[in-house]
Parts: structure tokens; C-alpha cells; sequence
């Protein structure tokens, strides 16, 4: 549907966007994901015709549109500013795109109306920007997109400046209006969850390369470098070299030996793991399991459906670990966690 081959972007010696390649399927809905300054929203833009490759191709339906100028791309696109024009109508602003792409007046009413509807604003279409919330205004932002029936939706950070429960509120409501007509997505954010939560695909940029590009599942759970386990998700890290105790591959950490799982690296190398917070355990006593340490509760931070504890070890080592609400321990509380060594990513 969409293909991005060797795009690479130079602005005077810098190089902004590096060699990067990866497609996108008819329907789906895939993130690029990565730090500020890492080429996210310069490879967007190049995708929608507002900045020139240096060297590579984009391909639209099989068609090269490399060249083509925005106008001559059937690409949709809002923004994290929404860029509505505070002067007209929520109706006139969704129907001024309808205008640029030649539609005649009774198709725009018609479009205009259906457009309303699909953002759950068929109320609002009077009302000005300035009248409305800001998650309002990205729905409008958004109905605009989507009114001339784009190949390709291109989202450039539109959660960004939404208070973090409106923002949940609008992913759950961004992924049904994707999946309910089916067009196919492309979304640029810095923010994790929205990638986790929302994609088929991600990829993760880094310096302007793909560090990884894959499923939210195996970028979470199957990070290919440390910049990705650390970037993606929280984690608690320890570094050693690789032995072997009983068969079994061990890490010979300065605080204890941590057991690996099965296809570990080979003895001699050197590694770091991690553990995810949801895979941490924690007790008041041992239970004499492997990959157990002790520890003391330096913080507890209540999330509502979770908690997040924060506890010291030996060798002073933060470790997070995730446990039901409002859990039953207190800072400066001896504690034991663990974690199973099927648990371990090592890279």
C-alpha cells in the first residue's frame, strides 16, 4: 500500500533520517515511534510531500509519488496543532478541503454531514474552533482528513497536550473510527503507550535508522536492542557475564547469579538483562525460589488500578516491580521479589 525505500533526508551536513525502509499494508495502522530529533515527523512529511528525500523512493499504491507535490497525493493529515481556521465553522472548516479537492456543493453538504457523524459532532457543526475542547477540535481535525476519503491517513502527534485521561479517551476512540472505515494509518508519537496500545505495527526509530520495526508484542516483549528495551517500557537492569550452572545459563551478577532462559547467549558474553515491572514479584519472606533478591521499599507509587514499588537492592540497584492497588507494604520495609527466568530478556 505504502512503501518507504531507502528514504534518507539531509538538512545541510545533518543527517536527519537514515536509510530507512519499511511498508506499510492495506488497513493497517502503524506508529512510528522514537525520541525527539529521531526523524519521525521529517519522514512524515516527506510521505505527505512537504519535504524533498535526499535519496530514496515512496511509493503510494505502487504508483512513485516521490516527486509528486502534496495536492497530487490522495493523503489525509492533522496535526497536533489541529490547524483549524478559527474563523469559519466547525461545517466550513471540513468542508473547505472538500472544496480544494473539487468536489461539487450538494456532494460537500453530503460529505460535511456524513463526516459529523462519523466524529460523533453531528451537534457541533455551527460552532467555532474557539468554542470547542481541545479533544473536540482534534475530532474536527481529524473529520477533515477523512472527508475526501484519503489513501492514507497520516497523524503527526495528535494526543500531544491532551490531559492524560482525555488522551486515553481518545485512543480508545481513534483506533474504532480506524478500524470501523478502514483506512490505512500512519502515526508519528513519542509516547509508548499510544504506540502500544493502538498499532499493528511499530516502528522504532533511533538517530534517524529503524532499530526495530514489529508487532507491539514483540517490541515490548522481544526488544532486538537495549536502546528499544529501555525506550519501550520500563525495566529493571543487570548486567554480568554469561556462565553455566546445572545445564542452565546463569549471569553472574555482583549482587546474586540470575538465571536465564532457554537460547541464551553463548558462556563468556557479555550481557544486560531486564526485567519488566509486572513480571517482578514481591513478598515479605523468601520462598526460596531462583532469581530472588532482597531488598527495601524506597517508594510506592499508587497508579489506581496499580501500584508501582520501587525498591533498593544490595548492590543499590533500583528495581521496579508492579503489585495490586494500594498494596500492603510501607517505605523502608524489607521485602524479597523474584522473577522467573522465562521473564528475562537478555541482549
Amino acid at each position: 500500500m505504502l512503501e518507504v525505500e531507502g528514504f534518507t533526508k539531509y538538512y545541510g551536513d545533518l543527517c536527519a533520517v537514515d536509510d530507512l525502509s519499511f511498508r506499510i499494508e492495506e488497513g493497517e495502522f502503524v506508529t512510528l515511534l522514537g525520541p525527539s530529533g529521531c526523524g519521525k515527523s521529517t519522514t512524515l512529511h516527506a510521505i505527505a510531500g512537504l519535504v524533498e528525500p535526499t535519496e530514496g523512493r515512496i511509493r503510494l499504491r505502487g504508483d512513485n509519488v516521490t516527486d509528486l507535490p502534496p495536492e497530487k497525493r490522495n493523503i489525509g493529515m492533522a496535526f497536533q496543532s489541529t490547524a483549524l481556521f478559527p474563523h469559519m465553522t466547525v461545517r466550513e472548516n471540513i468542508a473547505y478541503g472538500l472544496k480544494m479537492h473539487g468536489y461539487s456543493k450538494a456532494d460537500i453538504e453530503d460529505r460535511v454531514e456524513e463526516s459529523l457523524t462519523l466524529v460523533d459532532m453531528p451537534e457541533h457543526g455551527e460552532h467555532k474552533p474557539g468554542e470547542l475542547s481541545g479533544g473536540q477540535q482534534q475530532r474536527v481535525s481529524l473529520a477533515r482528513a477523512l472527508a475526501y476519503e484519503p489513501d492514507i491517513l497520516l497523524l503527526d502527534e495528535p494526543l500531544t497536550g491532551l490531559d492524560r485521561v482525555l488522551q486515553e479517551e481518545m485512543r480508545s476512540w481513534l483506533r474504532r473510527i480506524q478500524l470501523e472505515i478502514g483506512v490505512t494509518t500512519l502515526y508519528v508519537t513519542h509516547d509508548q503507550e499510544d504506540a502500544l496500545s493502538m498499532s499493528d505495527k511499530v516502528v522504532v526509530l533511533r538517530n534517524g535508522r529503524a532499530e526495530q520495526i514489529g508487532s507491539p508484542e514483540s517490541i515490548y516483549e522481544s526488544p532486538e536492542s537495549p536502546f528499544v528495551a529501555e525506550f519501550v517500557g520500563k525495566s529493571t537492569q543487570f548486567t554480568g557475564e554469561v556462565d553455566e550452572t546445572d545445564g542452565k545459563a546463569v549471569v553472574y551478577n555482583d549482587t546474586k547469579t540470575i538465571a536465564l532462559p532457554d537460547g541464551a547467549p553463548s558462556p563468556g558474553t557479555d550481557v544486560t538483562v531486564y526485567v519488566r515491572p509486572e513480571d517482578i514479584k514481591v513478598s515479605t519472606e523468601p520462598v526460596g525460589s531462583t532469581n530472588e533478591f532482597p531488598g527495601t521499599v524506597l517508594n510506592i507509587s499508587n497508579l489506581g488500578n496499580r501500584a508501582e514499588m520501587a525498591i533498593e537492592l544490595a548492590n543499590g540497584t533500583t528495581a521496579l516491580a508492579h503489585t495490586g492497588r494500594f498494596p500492603d507494604f510501607g517505605v523502608g520495609d524489607d521485602v524479597c521479589l523474584r522473577f522467573d527466568a522465562n521473564r528475562v530478556i537478555v541482549l
